[in-house]
């Protein structure tokens, strides 16, 4: 155990280190290709913001390690699933989001917003490629043979509903406590402070159904390749999902009054941790239940 917490002492800052070189990389390839760089949000600069990010890469890397260590595939495929659930998260969901609720430098264009969702892919590629080198498996299995036990677990009508229904579910569960949280924060929208603005029903629903969409489509991979509990996999993945969405995006933001950050943190608290048990409950039951089960069925072999 306290091996355990040593090791992590040190890699933490590693994994830190590998987010700040992929965001110095982004800074210097974007502009090189043609892209203006967006105006910093009103009464923000660049080092305060880097400072702000240094902690949050460290915990995101903390989240994440637990989703790494409970995949039990090879390196690279750790590497590519960790990446996109970072990227699509912590960059790609909350830029389309923000695209509608604010207009501050980064979102207000499409080539700014294309900027801004860009700039994290390199950070992104690189953290997660250092947590999947750091944060290993006891071991690994054969992919193949995982992503086919998965979806023989079930068959084509039992998939389309629970698909369905994992689908509606992120959209649900943020109208849900988005409008708990709303009549602490909804002044902020209503006079347009700190460059906020409130987009209607009729884009905020399409919003969240394409922002479920994508968000399904790459939790699904952890799902598929998690060996362990079903709380475990509700943990290490609703953890991951605040970080990205509330963490790195809302905490870290310090321009924002401490109200909109505790509120809206809150509220995406709830958002990861209820939208990751939904998957849970939906996609992971029975594939965890699996592994438990082979494990079982291994000790024994082994003891007789």
């Amino acid at each position: 155990m306290n091996r355990t917490i040593l090791s992590y002492l040190w890699k933490l800052p590693l994994c830190g280190l590998a987010y700040f070189i992929g965001m110095a990389i982004s800074g210097m390839v974007l502009p090189a290709v043609g892209f203006p760089t967006p105006e910093m949000p009103a009464g923000t600069d660049a080092n305060t913001i880097m400072l702000w990010y240094l902690p949050g890469s460290m915990i995101l890397s903390l989240a994440l390690s637990f989703v790494s260590r409970g995949l039990r595939v090879n390196w690279f495929l750790r590497w590519i699933i960790l990446a996109e659930l970072t990227w699509v998260f912590g960059a790609v969901g909350m830029v389309i989001e923000s695209f509608f609720f604010m207009t501050t430098g980064a979102v207000s264009s499409i080539l700014n917003a294309l900027f801004t969702v860009l700039s994290f892919l390199s950070p992104s590629l690189f953290v997660s490629g250092a947590i999947a080198i750091l944060f290993r498996p006891p071991q690994t299995e054969s992919f193949l043979h995982s992503l086919n036990t998965f979806f023989s677990s079930r068959n084509v009508s039992q998939w389309s509903w629970r698909f369905v229904s994992a689908l509606l579910a992120y959209p649900l569960i943020y109208f849900t406590f988005g409008l708990i949280v709303q009549p602490f924060i909804k002044d902020f929208y209503a006079q347009g402070m700190y460059e906020l603005t409130t987009p209607t029903w009729g884009q905020l629903i399409p919003l969240q159904l394409a922002r479920s969409l994508i968000f399904l489509l790459v939790s699904l991979p952890v799902a598929i390749w998690w060996n362990g509990s079903r709380r475990g996999l509700w943990l290490a993945l609703g953890s991951s999902i605040f970080t990205l969405t509330g963490f790195m995006a809302v905490i870290t933001a310090y321009w924002f009054p401490w109200q909109l950050r505790l509120f809206h943190g809150l509220e995406l608290l709830a958002d990861g941790l209820v939208y990751a048990g939904a998957l849970v409950m939906l996609l992971g039951r029975e594939r965890a239940e699996r592994w438990k089960e082979a494990e079982n069925v291994r000790k024994e072999i082994f003891a007789n």
